[in-house]
């Protein structure tokens, strides 16, 4: 039996029967049974914890690229790793702290309403991504579909794929769920997908099992051909998408997509919607009608504590034990799982003559030092919680961490003025400390909003109506080596341009927002290449640096925005993270050659690291206050004649992994953009 451990939170312990390793990870404990087999709890080398699921059957020779989860933008959560054990497939993925639907049902009820819609088009729009790299998933049950804070997520391990060739004497996946021609023989393919997502849809809204629960496979393919559906708790519209999907002949179901379109025109979409937009759309009705989702209980390193308890057992009857691929950050994991009972204390500094006395502390919260904010960095980097293409707010969930300073070795010492030694930095030498702290950042990632502005400055709401008063929202990835910059941009989120320069040549992107890879091209001679400088897009920043005037300087607890509408889906449905000690630097700057008088403000910590800057231009002056472009301004602001323009810069991430998502340029001339 396995040994008796502290568990995290919704982890059961281990079965007699459970293995301990599957591949390279150390199984914890289960998560969930499902049709494809257990899901355990386990620990990878790194310490990521992740979901493990091993299938009840032998795998199907030669299937394992079938298994593959297409790039689908993060709506289905594939493998991280899979393999064989024992005979059998597995395939583990990314543990996302979310209840599945499930379970969600089970303790907080039946959906309803516009929250069922959005359940309903959410996966959906999963599986017509999927669907549109001929990939089917093949077991789509509630165990599959995590209720997530940004929406619901389509979990595909790949599993069905790789053990279903249509021989087998029982179909894989969950008997209940499938569609008529499964039974049969039929392999999984996007109609019978789409059947399964209609069950799953009708659960969500009664919390009962669609086809009447388990039974022998006769009677379970009677009840899916003949039986049907009850949907007459469902409210009409959506029951007769469903009743379409449900049909017993694969040739007259719609396609995931078309349900998709369904749901949105269910949720108010307007009929005159372009496809490229449905995806904003979305993230919008998820926005309003999705129920909140607590994800504070999730602690990764209760995993990796329960890992090493597992093990110490393990090691005194003389198993194998778990060895972590990187042992600091795990370590560090584990120290904050079980602070130690006894810290030793911490010496006093030698008194050394010509030592300033030290500044005064500027905030109650714990400072975090250069090194410590390179630890906390580090060590996201170690759990997968890097900056990469998805978006993210690595930079403000690393700052808010409450980590405190390691000692550096003598390789890492420095003498930089923003060290713990120089005190807080306050003034115009944060305003410069901060330039200078991006300008030389190996990697940025930032967003850039502007918008007819009220007057009063940092801070200001959204406009009420975006349709009537359109905002500019931008974002910006940088990659010092190789370098690479890519910029993109919505206007009240629809899509309006995706640029980028790579190798020295400027490139313009197509079908960013949809199915699929975007197609690049050459940019025309309406983009400036010239913009496309870190040292450019910053130029307000730096400005405020040497000719700024400070005229107000405040200690501030500093939380980022709430993510404008956006057309790409980078930052949708992402709660602003933990708050964040800062100061808040109010200054002016003179006119220039392409704007007005305007006043800025700085939020940066007291070390330098800037979060958010802002500038609100004066009356009159060009377009957009004349604030940096990639290319000449969106047509929908070149009338626009407001009293103040305000932009608002956020800094998600400072030397963090980013991947700009640009092919190589030898790729660029093989997939020219259509009419060129």
């Amino acid at each position: 039996m396995p040994p008796e451990v502290a568990l995290p939170p919704h982890v059961r312990p281990l079965a007699d029967s459970d293995p301990v390793w599957v591949g390279p990870h150390r199984l914890i404990g289960r998560l969930a049974d499902a049709g494809s087999g257990v899901v355990h709890a386990a620990v990878s080398p790194r310490g990521e914890p992740l979901a493990l699921r091993v299938a009840g059957v032998r795998e199907v020779p030669g299937a394992g690229r079938r298994g593959e989860t297409p790039d689908t933008g993060g709506l289905v959560l594939g493998p991280v790793d899979s393999g064989v054990h024992r005979g059998r497939p597995w395939a583990a993925v990314a543990y996302r702290p979310a209840p599945d639907l499930g379970e969600h049902v089970r303790t907080r009820g039946a959906l309803a309403g516009k929250a069922l819609l959005v359940l309903a088009a959410g996966t959906a729009e999963a599986l017509a991504v999927m669907h549109g790299t001929d990939t089917a998933h093949g077991d789509i049950v509630p165990e599959n579909v995590l209720v997530t804070s940004d929406g619901p997520r389509v979990v595909d391990y790949g599993i069905a794929r790789r053990v279903d060739d249509g021989t087998a004497a029982e179909p894989e996946g969950r008997i209940g769920w499938l569609a008529p021609e499964r039974y049969e023989g039929a392999r999984p393919d996007p109609r019978s997908d789409v059947f399964s997502w209609a069950c799953l849809v009708a659960y969500a809204a009664t919390g009962r099992e669609p086809l009447g629960g388990r039974a022998p496979l006769y009677e379970a393919a009677w009840r899916a051909r003949e039986q049907g559906v009850d949907l007459s708790a469902l409210p009409p519209d959506l029951g007769g998408v469903l009743e379409r999907a449900l049909d017993a002949d694969p040739a007259c179901r719609p396609s995931a997509e078309e349900v998709f379109l369904m749901c949105l025109l269910l949720l108010g979409a307007d009929e005159s919607a372009t496809r490229n937009t449905w995806p904003e759309l979305l993230r919008g009705y998820t926005r309003a009608f999705w129920p909140r989702v607590d994800t504070r209980w999730h602690q990764p390193e209760r995993w990796v504590a329960a890992a090493y308890a597992l093990d110490e057992a393990a090691a005194a009857a003389g198993e194998s034990v778990w060895v972590p691929e990187n042992r600091v950050a795990v370590q560090h994991l584990r120290a904050a799982a079980s602070p130690p009972e006894s810290p030793e204390p911490t010496p006093e500094p030698a008194p050394e003559e010509d030592r300033a006395p030290a500044a005064p502390r500027r905030s109650r919260h714990r400072k975090t030092s250069a090194a410590g904010r390179v630890l906390v960095l580090g060590l996201l980097g170690c759990l997968g919680f890097t900056v990469v293409a998805g978006g993210g707010y690595a930079l403000f969930d690393a700052l808010a961490e409450d980590v405190e300073p390691v000692s550096q070795t003598p390789e890492e010492e420095t003498d930089d003025a923003s060290g713990p030694d120089a005190g807080p930095l306050s003034g115009a030498d944060l305003v410069a400390a901060s330039a200078e702290r991006l300008l030389e950042a190996r990697s940025l990632e930032m967003t850039v909003l502007t918008h007819a502005g009220n007057g009063e400055g940092y801070g200001q709401p959204l406009p009420a109506d975006t349709g009537l008063t359109p905002t500019l929202n931008e974002r910006i990835l940088y990659r010092a080596e190789p370098e690479a910059l890519r910029w993109v941009g919505t206007v009240s989120g629809s899509r309006v341009s995706d640029l980028a320069l790579a190798d020295g040549q400027l490139l313009r992107a197509e079908g960013t927002a949809w199915n699929g890879p975007a197609t690049w091209a050459p940019a025309g001679p309406e983009a400036d290449e010239e913009a496309f400088d870190p040292e450019q897009i910053l130029r307000p920043l730096v400005r405020a640096a040497q000719e700024g005037e400070i005229t107000a300087e405040e200690e501030a607890v500093h939380t980022a925005p709430v993510p404008a509408q956006d057309a790409y889906g980078h930052l949708a449905g992402e709660d602003p993270p933990d708050e964040v000690p800062a100061i808040r630097i109010e200054g002016s700057l003179p006119a220039s050659d392409t704007g007005t008088e305007a006043r800025f403000t700085l939020v940066a910590t007291e070390d330098g690291v800037p979060l958010a800057f802002a500038t609100e231009s004066a009356p009159g002056g060009p377009p957009l206050g004349g604030r940096p472009l990639a290319e000449e301004p969106p047509e929908v602001f070149l009338g626009a004649s407001p009293e103040y323009w305000y932009t608002l810069y956020t800094f998600v991430g400072i030397d963090t992994e980013v991947d700009p998502g640009i092919p190589a340029v030898e790729d660029i001339a093989a997939h020219p953009l259509p009419g060129t």
